[in-house]
């Protein structure tokens, strides 16, 4: 979910990458496409004691696509959202990603909403950019990433969106680990 900007302890963006790694090194994933849906049904239940994923009506939702609750020990998607991810849309799996990505980074550290009047909030402590980060490492891994020749290539293999390998590719290129895609 893209919501309010809440500052978070920093992280930098390698570090951010690293726990996207030790997710799929500890869940022995190994295939091109991140099994997002099952990780939330099954694995997660069984890693986090209490740990619930949620379903929620759009009327529930309102303009959230998914949410999470760390008090409640849930990650919350919008039924739409929730039905794309198990269809395999890249949107809805970068956004359920990018709410693995607050609940693993995000449930046990002090959040505050960041007052527009101290200024711009750095990205390595919004939670938002974090979680973006985090998802875009997870569905698109550095090592397999830099292997592909075309953002369509991306796209296919890791069933992500357009715009999430854009991006994605834009920030590895940026950290000379691979060319800008076409």
């Amino acid at each position: 979910m893209s919501g309010p900007s809440c500052e978070v302890p920093p992280r930098s963006q390698d570090s951010v990458f690293g726990v996207a790694m030790a997710v799929r090194r500890e869940l022995g994933i190994q295939t091109d496409a991140f099994p997002i849906a099952e990780v939330l049904e099954f694995a997660m239940p069984q890693a986090f004691t209490g740990f619930a994923l949620e379903v929620a009506e759009m009327h529930e939702m309102g303009p959230n696509h998914g949410l999470t609750i760390p008090a409640e020990n849930v990650i919350r998607l919008r039924i739409d959202v929730y039905d794309g991810m198990v269809a395999g849309r890249g949107r809805d799996r970068f956004t359920a990603s990018h709410e693995l990505g607050h609940y693993l980074m995000h449930r046990n550290v002090r959040i505050q909403f960041h007052r527009v009047e101290l200024g711009k909030l750095p990205a390595y402590k919004d939670s938002e950019w974090q979680a973006n980060r985090f998802a875009g490492a997870l569905l698109m891994p550095i090592d397999k990433m830099v292997t592909c020749r075309s953002l369509d290539e991306v796209v296919d293999r890791f069933q992500v969106s357009r715009d999430a390998a854009e991006v994605h590719n834009r920030i590895l290129a940026n950290k000379n680990l691979m060319r800008i895609l076409g």
